[in-house]
C-alpha cells in the first residue's frame, strides 16, 4: 500500500473539496470497490481495494466523498 496516497485520499476528499464533492456522488454509481480502485487509479491514487477495505475496518466515521468511499466498502 502506498500509504501517502491513503493519508493524500482522506485528506483530499474528506470536507468540502471537489474531489469530495466527484466521489460522493460517484459512489452511488460503484457496485463493487474494484470500480472505487479504478476510480481512484484515474485520478492520480495508487490504492487497492485491500488499501480502502483496512481502511474502512480502521477509521471512524469520515465527512464528505471520502466518508462516502467507506461506507461503500464497508457493506460490499
Amino acid at each position: 500500500m502506498e500509504r501517502s496516497d491513503m493519508a493524500r485520499l482522506k485528506a483530499d476528499a474528506s470536507g468540502n473539496t471537489g474531489l469530495s464533492e466527484v466521489l460522493g456522488e460517484a459512489v452511488s454509481g460503484f457496485s463493487h470497490p474494484d470500480e472505487a480502485v479504478r476510480f481512484l487509479a484515474e485520478r492520480g491514487f495508487r490504492v487497492t481495494g485491500e488499501d480502502l477495505r483496512a481502511a474502512a475496518a480502521t477509521e471512524a466515521a469520515q465527512e464528505g466523498g471520502y466518508g462516502a468511499l467507506l461506507r461503500f466498502v464497508r457493506r460490499h
